[in-house]
């Protein structure tokens, strides 16, 4: 909701702009809804304002939604820093959230796309609704903050709901035990939250029961939680024709067991896969991980897109990857997550030789002969040298494929390849897109010190 996009900006033209935009409902089928925030240690001195901005908006979503009709709905609610309150001020952030929640549940038959991140304790709100109060629900989104009291099952029965195709959910104990159709879903995201753990084993129920998936991502941890039993690769194969977008982060989980998961499926329509590992590594990588990826990914015939990090891989495995891709990869991205606090300390995995593999030779045509975008995150080792071999070969093979390289190196510039590369550039050919890091300064005397909008350097951390 903002006065400078439609509907509210076509009402301000004109008198006759605005009658249309009140009499077209279909312009008020949307909304964002983001509840105004209070900073906590600053909630008794600037209370008076808060709640009459709080007041404010609420009264602009209800209007908003009186303008809507009987159109089906598209919702978002956004709780912004009262989503993760501190544990004494749980309810009142809870309290203030229900007010919005409660706005929109009148609106319930109508709606079809719902967003909500908001503080757990305001779910509670849906804790009435059945499946057939919402009978258009198409897609539901759910983030909810930290579980202090909630139980570990969602205290709604809404999920159920008969045309539900679309469902992210996570911080639930035992997902697969949800009343869900999951015969039903097309899109599916969850995520282990708060102490509940999604492992390989529930992920393998859950894509068991949902056999017209199309797209999936999970975020799966240790099997420590509700559903401990380790995953292996004997079970029998779970079969997806019709799963295009494959997506798992997996944290402080043996590759073994992600790979016994990789094993277990059987994706044939396969186009896009993201693989990435979390923070907590376990030294347990080896070239078996990557065998499993590829004969994953060999059953398709029209694989393009691959994501991967490097803390999934070793030097021998990642080579072993990229020779081993399917022919029809058009797409890579590759995040070298090698991090210390001097970026150009960093050695990650992908370099002059990883470039090499990509490289097409009179002998040897080069992996991936149908790339069209090269993309790698946060690397130091690859040479502008063996960048700028690799955009000259890659321009000079027929027929020609490459059409996008993005690359974000954690060095300073050895090489400047500007001119030799701006040929494919000025036809319009290829896009070539290099970032540099600068080694930082030694601390010490700044010219700007003491002025407000003095220069400083943000640490950042690339990601896709």
């Amino acid at each position: 909701m903002s006065a400078v996009e439609a509907p509210v900006l076509l009402g301000r033209i004109c008198s006759s702009w605005r009658a249309i935009s009140l009499t077209t409902p279909r312009l008020w089928s949307r909304l964002h809804v983001v509840q105004p925030s209070q900073s906590w240690s600053a909630r008794t001195t600037a209370g008076a304002v808060f709640e009459k901005k709080l007041a404010l908006r609420l009264e602009t979503t209800k209007t908003w939604l009186s303008r809507s009709g009987q159109c089906p709905l598209s919702i978002s609610l956004q709780c912004g820093s009262d989503m993760h309150p501190p544990p004494a001020d749980v309810d009142t952030a809870a309290t203030k959230t229900r007010l919005f929640m409660q706005a929109i549940i009148p609106c319930t038959p109508r709606w079809k796309d719902i967003i909500l991140y908001v503080p757990s304790k305001a779910l509670e709100v849906l804790s009435n609704l059945t499946e057939d109060d919402v009978p258009m629900l198409q897609r539901l989104q759910i983030s909810h903050g930290p579980d202090w009291d909630l139980p570990t099952q969602p205290p709604f029965a809404l999920i159920r709901a008969p045309n539900l195709i679309d469902l992210t959910l996570g911080g639930t104990a035992s997902i697969q035990d949800l009343p869900v159709r999951w015969e039903n879903l097309t899109h599916l995201n969850a995520w282990s939250q708060n102490g509940s753990s999604l492992s390989c084993s529930t992920v393998a129920k859950l894509l068991a029961r949902s056999s017209r998936l199309q797209a999936c991502s999970f975020y799966i941890s240790s099997a420590n939680g509700f559903d401990s039993t380790p995953l292996d690769g004997s079970g029998s194969i779970i079969e997806l024709p019709f799963l295009h977008s494959f997506h798992i982060t997996s944290t402080d989980l043996p590759l073994r067991e992600v790979g016994n998961l990789l094993c277990r499926l059987s994706l044939s329509g396969l186009r896009d896969v993201d693989l990435r590992r979390g923070n907590h590594m376990q030294n347990d990588i080896d070239n078996q991980f990557v065998t499993d990826i590829l004969a994953f990914l060999g059953v398709s015939s029209c694989f393009e897109s691959l994501t991967m990090d490097t803390q999934l891989l070793i030097p021998s495995s990642l080579v072993q990857l990229l020779r081993g891709l399917p022919a029809s990869t058009t797409c890579l991205r590759i995040a070298d997550c090698v991090y210390s606090w001097d970026p150009s300390t960093d050695i990650g995995l992908f370099d002059d030789e990883m470039l090499a593999v990509l490289t097409p030779t009179p002998e040897n045509p080069g992996s991936c002969p149908a790339l069209q975008k090269l993309h790698i995150i946060r690397c130091s080792a690859p040479s502008d040298a063996a960048l700028l071999q690799f955009i000259r070969t890659r321009m000079a093979v027929s027929p020609r494929t490459l059409e996008t390289v993005e690359i974000k190196f954690s060095r300073e510039m050895q090489l400047d390849i500007a001119a030799d590369i701006q040929p494919f550039l000025d036809d319009g050919r290829l896009k070539v897109i290099t970032t540099y890091t600068r080694s930082p300064a030694v601390e010490g005397f700044s010219p700007w010190d003491g002025l407000p909008d003095a220069p400083h350097i943000v640490a950042q951390r690339d990601d896709f």
